[in-house]
């Protein structure tokens, strides 16, 4: 089972650090609000997934931090993305 937290807590970091990579390229092409949705739906379930092991079983504190930071970062992400959402993307600079 601690196998189970430790694998669950790296796709978490994974995802979460795919998602930040993603969110400026995602920005400056023309993505539909359900594209957004579907990753912070995403996104939110992969930071809640790791903590039932983690109440199961006696994990490491530094699993709870790994956890802690994770979700943290996963916050930051998506309000960061929710924040730039409706700003447009930049128009292209026309050249004389």
């Amino acid at each position: 089972m601690t196998v189970l937290v430790w694998v669950l807590i790296a796709v978490q970091l994974l995802v979460t650090g795919q998602y930040a990579f993603r969110i400026r390229r995602v920005r400056h092409r023309g993505v539909t609000n359900a594209y957004r949705s579907r990753r912070a739906s995403a996104l939110a379930a992969v930071c809640v997934l790791p903590l039932a092991p983690l109440l199961a079983t006696d994990a490491p504190p530094a699993a709870w931090g790994l956890w802690g930071i994770g979700y943290t970062a996963a916050t930051l992400v998506h309000a960061f993305a929710d924040a730039f959402r409706d700003i447009p993307a930049r128009a292209p600079k026309a050249t004389d």
